[in-house]
């Protein structure tokens, strides 16, 4: 299969001439002068590199960067430009560009760039989805505090991608060829939760035969998720607020402290403040986690990227279930955007996969759901508007609207025959 690059420059000439070229090289080019053309097809569609312009009348290639890696965090992607300087050189690499070349070059010299990019092993990046506000203000926090040490405090509802993030922050961070090690304060009782943190020597206690290693030694020079962290017992945050204060550990049963250097990052779906006020968390701990606290919006918040955020596990759940290609059709968009989602993105991902294995039909309709997303009038004028826009697809071919639609053509005669007429334009 070829690989596919996509090519963003305001001058017409350059891209149909470099277009040209890479395509005679063997490669799959999607050129274009329209910044918006190119999100809306990598929101879509998948591209093995991407090559753009730093300076364009509509967008800047800064700008288009943080929509590239909002949607796909790990694709290389190339700034071309003619009005090169070291600050710009500098802020290129720091947003995550990949390579930076100066106009005018040769199409050995790009494709020689190109070559190198697509060798280099891949950071395992856990693609973060979505163009709304609120998720461009989680990514540029990200780009802010990833290359610095600072313990980061994420908060939101359950379900909301926290793990996620912290991933994505380690990625981003000079310490992503190290681990990354995760635990939730949560999962286990306060006795386990201790020898796991910090390890334990011979002998601390009944069972303890030989010495172990705990989660913090094993994130040496890496990063250290603790998840649930308002669910900590007071013993194990006195022990978390020493490692945050001497960056050091005691084993249980041990009396020499252990150096580290981890990054910590803690995440909560509790008010740790109000936690405080009662009693249950300590003031000093809550106050060392809180350096760099980091919001992340509830699903329903971010409306815009639900569709794009189903259509990417709709994908990801066909492939890996070998179900074959289906889709949603608009009108379950709709309805998936019309529901709360309490359950946040975990939720969606759930109510997706269900759907596409007990769906055996190519598109899913809102019924497919099991979910009472929208009221049923709204269901039935979201039909209407499916009915039409499949039926100009279609050129008004009942037989293939009906089939497109899951339906027979007698059911999508009666439909017709119900809906209301569209009023006209004065």
């Amino acid at each position: 299969m070829k690989q596919r690059i996509l090519l963003l420059d305001d001058e017409e000439s350059l891209i149909k001439w470099l277009s040209y070229a890479l395509e005679q090289k063997g490669y799959d080019v999607f050129a274009t002068t329209e910044p918006e053309t190119a999100i809306s097809k990598i929101k879509h569609e998948k591209f093995d590199c991407v090559i753009s312009d730093i300076k364009m009348p509509k967008i800047d290639g800064f700008k288009f960067l943080g929509k590239v890696r909002s949607i796909y965090p790990n694709v290389p992607v190339i700034f071309i430009t003619a009005y090169g300087s070291m600050e710009s050189a500098i802020k290129a690499i720091r947003d995550g560009v990949s390579d930076y070349i100066l106009k005018p070059f040769s199409i050995d010299e790009i494709l020689d760039r190109i070559k190198t990019n697509l060798s280099k092993p891949r950071t395992p990046f856990n693609t973060i989805i979505g163009s709304s506000k609120q998720i461009h203000d989680v990514l540029d926090m990200i780009n802010k505090i990833a290359a610095t040490d600072t313990t980061v405090l994420i908060l939101g509802e359950s379900g909301t991608g926290k793990e996620l993030i912290a991933r994505e922050i380690h990625n981003r961070s000079k310490r992503l060829n190290n681990n990354f090690v995760t635990l939730s304060c949560a999962a286990l009782p306060e006795t386990l939760l201790e020898s796991e943190l910090f390890g334990y020597k011979k002998g601390a206690f009944t069972g303890a035969s030989t010495d172990k290693d705990g989660l913090f030694k094993a994130a040496d020079k890496g990063s250290f998720f603790l998840d649930e962290i308002g669910d900590a017992p007071s013993s194990i945050q006195m022990k978390l607020l020493r490692f945050l204060e001497q960056k050091e550990i005691v084993p249980l049963g041990s009396t020499k402290s252990i150096k580290l250097d981890v990054r910590l990052i803690a995440a909560t779906n509790k008010d740790l403040m109000e936690e405080v006020k009662k009693g249950k968390f300590r003031e000093d701990l809550f106050y060392r986690l809180n350096v760099i606290p980091l919001m992340l919006p509830p699903l329903r918040q971010r409306k815009d990227d639900i569709p794009v955020l189903a259509d990417h596990f709709l994908r990801a759940i066909c492939e890996r279930e070998a179900l074959g290609e289906k889709k949603l059709l608009r009108t379950t968009s709709e309805a998936l955007k019309n529901y709360k989602w309490p359950g946040n993105i975990r939720e969606l991902r759930h109510v997706v996969e269900r759907s596409a294995v007990l769906s055996d039909s190519y598109y899913i309709k809102p019924e497919h759901l099991g979910l009472e997303v929208v009221k049923s009038k709204s269901l039935n004028e979201l039909q209407e508007v499916e009915i039409k826009r499949v039926l100009q697809e279609c050129g008004g071919n009942i037989s293939k609207a009906a089939k497109i639609l899951g339906v027979g053509r007698a059911t999508l005669y009666r439909k017709m025959k119900t809906r209301k007429p569209l009023k006209k334009k004065r």
